[in-house]
């Protein structure tokens, strides 16, 4: 017979199998918190008390600012470094271009020129649904430059066809057949900005815009719709006419990209813009 007295008990299989299963899974919690605290150092998400990296934005404008935009863009230089540039500047190498900024404004209310390249639209396709962040004014890039000797194709009116389904807004056809967003079909406007989300950063604590008692605003603004997916940020209700207009849509791209589509000069709400360059910061 054996004399069992002596000996060792045996580890229990538990226990060995809880440190083996820990052991395993450090490196994976470490890259998980790596991750986090990337995405924090990089602006992505906010988490309290972890460091950040600079919050420096950086800015493209595609097109050229209105008045209003260029004044809030300058004051806001203590935050926001921006440049400027026509669509037509940019090459095959659009795409490494657009992701060196942190905003992207795609603006050509200014210029008669109201068309992208077929490769600048995929460009910004690309930069959106990477995690960059896009406003839209008014009709800009509803055509299509086809790149002979600046000229535009005719059967391409809209953002889907050079764009895909990034934007908010929808051009669709009008009663006569002509699509909303074309040129031309912008309508004159007597009236006022009315909040919609009403949690929304954009519009935190302007219900109104301007408010009773001040003269309403005369702007110009396109019969679009808000595109599928798309959010009301806010409304513009006529004075004039019994009316009203999508005023800011916004539109989220996965898994980080956003997209803000303001139906007029954002210009002419100053507070409003700036609110959203620092949202979407």
């Amino acid at each position: 017979m054996y004399d069992d007295q002596g000996a060792e008990p045996a580890p229990a299989m538990g226990g060995g199998m809880n440190r083996f299963n820990l052991e395993g899974l450090i490196p994976v919690i470490l890259l998980i918190i790596i991750g986090v605290a990337s995405l924090n150092y990089f602006n992505v998400i906010d988490i309290p008390y972890l460091p950040k990296g600079t919050t420096h934005v950086q800015l493209l404008f595609i097109g050229e600012p209105s008045l209003g935009e260029r004044v809030v863009l300058d004051n806001d230089s203590y935050f926001l470094t921006y440049r400027s540039r026509m669509a037509s500047t940019f090459g095959n190498g659009a795409s490494e271009e657009l992701h060196q900024y942190d905003i992207v404004i795609l603006d050509q209310s200014q210029t008669g020129d109201k068309s992208v390249t077929t490769s600048l639209g995929e460009a910004i396709q690309n930069y959106v649904k990477k995690g960059g962040k896009l406003i839209v004014v008014g009709n800009s890039g509803v055509y299509q430059n086809v790149g002979l000797y600046g000229a535009t194709a005719t059967d391409v009116i809209g953002w889907k066809a050079t764009f895909g389904s990034i934007m908010p807004a929808e051009c669709v056809l009008g009663s006569d057949n002509v699509p909303t967003c074309a040129e031309g079909r912008a309508e004159t406007v007597v009236g006022r900005i009315y909040q919609q989300d009403f949690d929304h950063p954009i519009m935190m604590g302007i219900p109104q815009s301007p408010p009773e008692g001040e003269v309403p605003y005369t702007l110009a603004a396109y019969p679009v719709q808000a595109d599928e997916g798309a959010k009301t940020i806010a409304y513009l209700k006529s004075e004039n006419t019994p009316k009203t207009y999508s005023a800011i849509l916004e539109k989220k791209n996965f898994p980080f990209g956003t997209v803000v589509y303001f139906n007029y000069d954002p210009g002419l709400t100053p507070g409003i813009f700036q609110n959203t360059i620092k949202y979407l910061k």
